[in-house]
């Protein structure tokens, strides 16, 4: 279900790359006024840099480039599902290529921070999954 959710949120993100660019970009400026409001750290004026980051990098472009590579992400890992539900191992393997894309495409294509943030949504909830599937894996032809 996640990944059939996951292709309907990135083809929104896709089509709508202005718009997505603008939400997140507000988002993230509340996250960094919040932040401002607590009393001043090493550890605040760090993050603070870092929203600075995320903030500027933030545009139509790099939302597009977001969305292209996790719907390469979700389309694969949604096949890769499928085969695994039809107790075939290749299926294992191809959601471990989905996520090396989930993974490294956003570092490379992306980059800076906005692109770290984009690899680790993509590959978190993907961890718990593959841990699941890797103790089923014997069970698999």
């Amino acid at each position: 279900m996640s990944a059939v959710s996951g292709l309907w949120t990135q083809s929104e993100r896709l089509w709508n790359p202005g718009v997505m660019a603008d939400k997140t970009r507000e988002t993230f400026e509340g996250v960094r006024e919040k932040l401002d409001q607590q009393s001043p750290t090493a550890d605040t004026k760090t993050m603070d840099a870092m929203f600075e980051a995320v903030i500027e990098q933030t545009t139509a472009d790099s939302i597009k480039t977001g969305a292209i590579i996790m719907l390469i992400f979700e389309s694969l890992s949604l096949y890769a599902a499928y085969l695994m539900w039809n107790l075939e191992k290749k299926g294992f393997y191809l959601y471990l290529g989905g996520m090396a894309v989930a993974f490294l495409a956003p570092l490379i294509m992306i980059g800076g921070w906005l692109g770290v943030i984009t690899a680790m949504a993509g590959v978190f909830l993907s961890i718990f999954m593959i841990i699941m599937y890797a103790f089923n894996l014997k069970h698999m032809q």
